[in-house]
């Protein structure tokens, strides 16, 4: 992976040949634990702002490409197939269709962003039961330890080069805004406490509290409300889970529908308890331009409502000079920053229904597994619904989540609970 980064960086076109080289000789050792990594790799690399790092934005392309194809060509070697994206099928058809209706300016984006989406859900589950099966519990922990040992290098360069690592006063660490830190680092929390709570003696208790501990202090330091509230969110609702899913249930309903109050008294509650500095209050009320945007794209979906323009027709929408100037002009700058009016303008109702679909019963499936499968939904929902993360194949944070229900829908993947309770 250091390879990678070295002639990425300084070694120009050389690595479009040097990455497929590389992959293919892992292959050859069935190295599907180090094929998994580094594409989580090459995905946080294709995040950074960096100049120098932007070659991770092409190489994620043929890295996806290169580990669908060994999946096929040694398809008996995966045995047995893990189906996960089944559930998506539907989704999938409907994305399919869409793209017959994007505008020739998307077009070719449309089928990259829907074959990569693809691609994705096929690799991910496959990838993780085989690394599973080859390595056990040394999966889980090289799993881990990559994903914070790049937080770790972010608190490096804060030291050692500022600049790199800070924007706008808010720290991004190795990402590419402070938002993406804290979204990786939210996933990473969540993996995290799926992992120890499927083997509870694979970190000591020292291992625990440090990671623990800076994936918290990177959330705090990138001021990203949305993934400190989604952490809350998924502690409190574990706990109530752990003592009563009925308990859990009931709060959840009753948070679901008063939600609208919440939000409509949140800058009172904020100024109440003293955080409207960090929590940059000046900002909340207006969600940082994002109702703007939402309001924007609600108009453009009731021209396209049941069946959308494709995927990526909304960073097309959005790219139009005429709209960026508009949306600038009221305050907003970027993309819809919520993933289900993303889907809605992309795929249109009947796509997003049938995804909302497949992505809720894989969490209701897990419930099977682990407590914790109920309130890593909660948490999910809830940051993706103020950025669109969720709708992107090829980030470091989607495939984070897919780790997480490929572990916790997977009944080839056996507990250290579940081993206990069998040789009782």
């Amino acid at each position: 992976m250091l390879s990678w980064a070295l002639v990425g960086m300084y070694a120009g076109p050389v690595i479009y040949f040097y990455l497929p080289v590389t992959l293919i000789f892992m292959k050859g050792r069935d190295q599907y634990l180090e094929l998994l990594l580094g594409f989580i790799f090459i995905l946080i690399l294709s995040d950074s702002r960096v100049g120098s790092l932007q070659f991770a934005v092409n190489a994620k392309e043929i890295y996806i490409i290169l580990l669908a194809v060994f999946l096929v060509i040694d398809s008996k070697g995966f045995a047995p197939f893990n189906n996960f994206y089944f559930r998506f099928f539907p989704f999938f058809t409907i994305a399919i269709i869409c793209i017959f209706y994007a505008p020739s300016e998307s077009l070719v984006n449309s089928i990259e962003k829907t074959a990569s989406y693809i691609f994705l859900l096929l690799v991910v589950p496959n990838y993780v039961q085989k690394a599973h099966l080859m390595r056990g519990k040394e999966f889980y922990k090289m799993l881990v330890y990559l994903c914070a040992g790049i937080l770790l290098l972010g608190f490096v360069f804060k030291f050692l080069s500022p600049d790199i690592v800070t924007r706008e006063d808010r720290y991004e660490g190795m990402f590419g805004n402070p938002n993406g830190l804290g979204i990786f680092c939210l996933l990473l929390f969540l993996l995290f406490t799926v992992v120890i709570d499927f083997f509870p003696d694979l970190f000591g208790k020292r291992e625990k509290m440090f990671i623990y501990g800076y994936i918290v202090l990177s959330v705090l330091l990138s001021g990203s409300r949305g993934s400190l509230f989604g952490l809350i969110i998924y502690v409190v609702f574990t706990f109530l889970y752990k003592r009563s899913a009925i308990l859990g249930t009931i709060v959840a309903i009753v948070f679901a529908t008063t939600y609208s109050y919440i939000s409509a008294n949140l800058v009172g509650i904020i100024n109440t308890i003293g955080l409207q500095n960090y929590l940059r209050i000046n900002t909340l009320e207006e969600a940082s331009g994002r109702f703007v945007a939402w309001k924007f794209t609600w108009e453009h979906i009731q021209e396209n409502f049941w069946i959308g323009r494709g995927f990526e027709y909304t960073s097309y929408l959005f790219s139009i000079p005429k709209n960026v100037e508009y949306l600038q002009a009221l305050g907003h700058l970027g993309n819809v920053h919520n993933s289900y009016l993303t889907l809605w303008l992309d795929t249109g109702l009947i796509g997003l229904s049938c995804f909302v679909f497949a992505f809720m019963s894989s969490f209701i499936k897990g419930i099977k597994k682990t407590a914790l499968a109920l309130p890593i939904m909660y948490a999910v929902i809830f940051s993706s619904f103020f950025e669109s993360w969720l709708t992107a194949s090829l980030n470091p944070f989607t495939i984070l989540l897919f780790i997480i229900l490929s572990i916790i829908t997977n009944d080839v993947i056996v507990t250290e609970k579940a081993k206990v309770a069998v040789s009782l």
